[in-house]
């Protein structure tokens, strides 16, 4: 067997593995607009680096047909692989939403660490329906005044409202109980161009999002339930902007 067909045979079985992964990432710890915005695509990169590139290149440089320990060498690439691709798969799966919290104009992708960063218990998260990340809002005070300053001290006293558990409440099926919750969405619709706003469909409540490794606006789609669109932030500091010293 040439090094060639051997590179060709371990690319087949890992792009077999890789396609495994990529529908468990898809389909459950990033379904939808999330694998695009919320660390899904940087997590399936670190896989396809390890899976699909650096394992048969490794193969292709060490197979040579007849080599004395060439069994051997082949193990310990395979085992190198397994463990990589484990460690990958496992910062992906730590690093899941499992949770979209609403929280006065924003919408939270929250992950299991920072549940645990805060001593919240997942377990709230089962009573709400829906599949995971689960979709909810955080109740907040009728009075708009009383509202904005229950947002402003959670920031202050270390205890955000995304993380209030105790306030989650699921997200109604009635859509007029729905638009109610998202009372700040005209004032974040004000606060974005015309250009962007003319993107905006009918069933779109506009939400800033924010996320670990993201953040700009969401459509939460009020006929399907779901997020059905991102748009990026506006404005964007340049290079020469993030590197002025400040006066």
């Amino acid at each position: 067997m040439s090094r060639w067909k051997a590179a060709a045979i371990h690319f087949s079985g890992s792009l077999f593995v890789y396609l495994i992964l990529l529908a468990l990432i898809l389909l459950l710890w990033y379904p939808g607009v999330l694998f695009s915005i919320d660390g899904g695509w940087t997590g399936l990169r670190l896989v396809i680096g390890v899976d699909l590139i650096l394992g048969p290149l490794l193969t292709l440089m060490v197979f040579k047909s007849g080599k004395p320990g060439l069994k051997f060498d082949l193990i310990c690439i395979v085992t190198a692989r397994a463990i990589c691709m484990t460690a990958g798969m496992w910062v992906v799966y730590k690093e899941r939403p499992i949770a979209l919290v609403l929280a006065y104009d924003t919408f939270y992708s929250v992950a299991a660490q920072e549940f645990e960063e805060f001593e919240k218990d997942t377990a709230v998260l089962d009573a709400f329906p829906g599949s995971y990340p689960k979709i909810v809002y955080v109740e907040m005070p009728e009075s708009d005044v009383a509202a904005s300053i229950a947002f402003m001290r959670g920031q202050f006293i270390g205890d955000p409202l995304y993380i209030q558990t105790d306030k989650y409440r699921a997200m109604p099926d009635d859509l007029d109980d729905t638009a109610g919750i998202f009372r700040m969405e005209e004032a974040v619709r004000r606060s974005v161009s015309d250009e962007m706003r003319g993107k905006l469909n009918e069933s779109c409540l506009f939400s800033k999002f924010i996320s670990s490794v993201t953040g700009g606006y969401v459509c939460y789609d009020r006929s399907k339930g779901e997020l059905s669109e991102f748009f990026e932030n506006e404005y964007q500091p340049t290079e020469l902007e993030l590197n002025e010293p400040i006066e």
